[in-house]
């Protein structure tokens, strides 16, 4: 039987009826609600809506989340918690509840990299930087919400604060939101730069690390620091995880440039690793069905 996924973001809640072949028969997305209330009242109706077509509901949430109790916490960007179980119908559905960039990791894991890899890192780069990791080919959730990988601190600048609240946090530094913020100031300074030209067409801030831009001395170093600031984070991460891979994803994965480029090359300069190989970085591929293929993924697995 086919599962219903919702990838809830601050904005925007995406959904879908998936198969147990990981086709998508029907997808369609709503403005995020408001509050608890409408929250469940606007997924309860979905739900209706598909419930003699479905045996499995599962939701990807954008912050923390006690699965065992069916709860939504807090996050960032949906500030309010929402108890699961006061869906209409519950008890008619097998639910499952996880965090999003779980979800997405388990999503490249599954689709793309089980029988090549057994431990991977995925990054989500966007407003923030979300984070899931792949351990023994399983979900490592510590005691319920491991992962946050933007959240660590990682910057000594502590008038940068990130989503999580933490001054010098490794989003603060390196979110996908940084890079265009980093544009849009570079900008104003150069407004007849090749940078400033390619960036008023596409307004996104992965342009930056197109390698084919003759860069100015200032966008250069701010290209450069960005890419330092990625290159440690991952280096961490690596020294800590013994990971075989890391996926970045999240709204750059469809124009990434040379960022993989950048960051490797960035890696083999400042680091040398005698005895071992340092992880393979990969885009994700899944693009925006990630969140809602994943959840599904996860339901039909029994990752609890």
């Amino acid at each position: 039987m086919n599962c219903l996924s919702f990838d809830v973001g601050g904005t925007t809640v995406k959904y879908g009826v998936i198969d147990e072949s990981y086709k998508i028969l029907k997808k369609d997305k709503i403005p995020t609600p408001e509050n608890e209330n409408d929250f469940i009242y606007s997924l309860s109706n979905i739900i209706q809506e598909n419930l003699s077509i479905i045996s499995k509901v599962s939701v990807a949430m954008p912050g923390y989340v006690n699965s065992a109790n069916n709860k939504y916490l807090y996050g960032p960007h949906l500030k309010y918690d929402i108890d699961f179980s006061k869906l209409l119908n519950f008890t008619d559905y097998k639910f499952h509840l996880d965090n999003d960039g779980n979800v997405a990791a388990y999503c490249e894991y599954f689709l793309n990299y089980k029988t090549k890899y057994s431990n991977l890192i995925m990054l989500t780069f966007g407003t923030g930087v979300g984070g899931g990791i792949i351990s023994e080919g399983r979900l490592l959730r510590g005691r319920g919400n491991a992962g946050e990988i933007g959240h660590m601190l990682t910057s000594n600048d502590r008038e940068i604060e990130g989503d999580s609240g933490k001054k010098g946090s490794f989003e603060s530094s390196v979110a996908a939101s940084v890079w265009t913020k980093k544009c849009e100031e570079l900008t104003q300074e150069n407004q007849d730069s090749e940078l400033a030209k390619i960036f008023a067409t596409k307004n996104v801030g992965s342009v930056l690390f197109d390698n084919t831009l003759n860069l100015t001395n200032s966008e250069q170093a701010a290209r450069d620091e960005i890419i330092q600031n990625i290159s440690n984070g991952l280096l961490s991460l690596f020294e800590i995880f013994d990971n075989e891979a890391f996926i970045l994803g999240g709204t750059m994965s469809s124009e990434p440039f040379d960022l993989i480029e950048l960051l490797e090359g960035d890696i083999k300069s400042r680091y040398k690793f005698p005895s071992r190989n340092f992880p393979e970085i990969f885009i994700a591929s899944q693009g925006e069905d990630s969140g809602i293929i994943g959840a599904a993924a996860l339901a039909f697995n029994e990752e609890n």
